[in-house]
């Protein structure tokens, strides 16, 4: 996942201003960012990629080949209760305690990745002797213990309701590769990795058209079609938005990060429209 960074201007106030400037009463905190989760959709350029850690020889079938390459990857929306509740929602990381901003201005929150389900977006194809080539699906979900982190959020003295956050999110993933002609499952593939947050944008209030979440529900973490953990809701932490975008409509601001593909089960239909900010349509 590749995110942009941002350098955040700090002013100097000369001396003489602070010496002649009037006594000011002290400036009010930030409002508390209450605990609760953050959904996110996979954005199309997400792929596994094998180049460092091939897959072995005879990991699919007697004599397939080493395979070091990478395959694309598309987001798959969770299964919740109540059913379709997060949407087209891949992904959810829950900050696990309220932010309460220090006099210095920062809230550091504990986070942790809750549910993530994706699928390569074409079959992977592997040759096997004495068969021929086969056609392999892949699946990406949550394993093992996932470790807790933390975010580190600051305020946009420009607006005051918008700032950017900083931190890491670690993953613990598993690939299972199952061949479509008989379903045999090779895997699963563990992937531990660690993602660094750098001024990611936010926002307190949820953009025009945003997918949110506004009660409990639960979500499956294990990508066996079953809703296992309960969570809270989305509360007033909004990634991806900041000062300049407020009030926007979500489609029209992140309009060049949405892809679109027919509609094969109803091909007259209007295109399925992914966006890892605004969610589908």
């Amino acid at each position: 996942m590749h995110m942009s960074t941002s350098k955040l201007a700090c002013c100097a106030i000369a001396l003489s201003v602070l010496l002649t400037a009037p006594v000011m009463a002290a400036a009010a905190a930030p409002p508390t960012i209450t605990s609760g989760i953050d959904i996110f959709t996979t954005a199309p350029a997400t792929q596994a990629d094998f180049t460092n850690n091939p897959l072995p020889a005879d990991f699919f079938c007697t004599g397939s080949s080493a395979f070091s390459g990478s395959i694309p990857l598309t987001g798959v929306p969770l299964t919740t209760v109540p059913a379709g509740i997060a949407g087209s929602t891949d992904t959810i990381v829950q900050r696990l305690a309220n932010g309460v901003f220090s006099t210095s201005g920062t809230a550091t929150i504990p986070v942790i990745l809750r549910a993530l389900k994706m699928r390569s977006s074409s079959n992977l194809s592997v040759f096997c002797p004495g068969v021929g080539n086969t056609n392999w699906q892949v699946d990406v979900c949550l394993c093992g213990t996932q470790k807790q982190t933390s975010i580190t959020a600051k305020i946009d003295p420009a607006c005051g309701t918008c700032g950017t956050f900083d931190g890491t999110l670690a993953v613990n993933a598993c690939l299972r590769f199952t061949r479509l002609d008989n379903g045999k499952v090779a895997g699963p593939v563990q992937q531990p990795l660690t993602l660094g947050i750098n001024a990611m944008p936010w926002c307190y209030k949820a953009g025009l058209n945003e997918t949110v979440i506004p009660t409990a529900f639960s979500v499956d973490t294990n990508c066996d079609g079953q809703a296992d953990l309960n969570l809270p809701g989305t509360t007033n932490f909004h990634p991806g938005w900041k000062c300049s975008d407020a009030g926007q409509d979500c489609w029209a601001l992140f309009a060049n990060l949405t892809h679109c593909h027919t509609n094969y089960t109803h091909p007259n239909e209007h295109p399925h429209c992914v966006n890892p900010v605004c969610g589908r349509q």
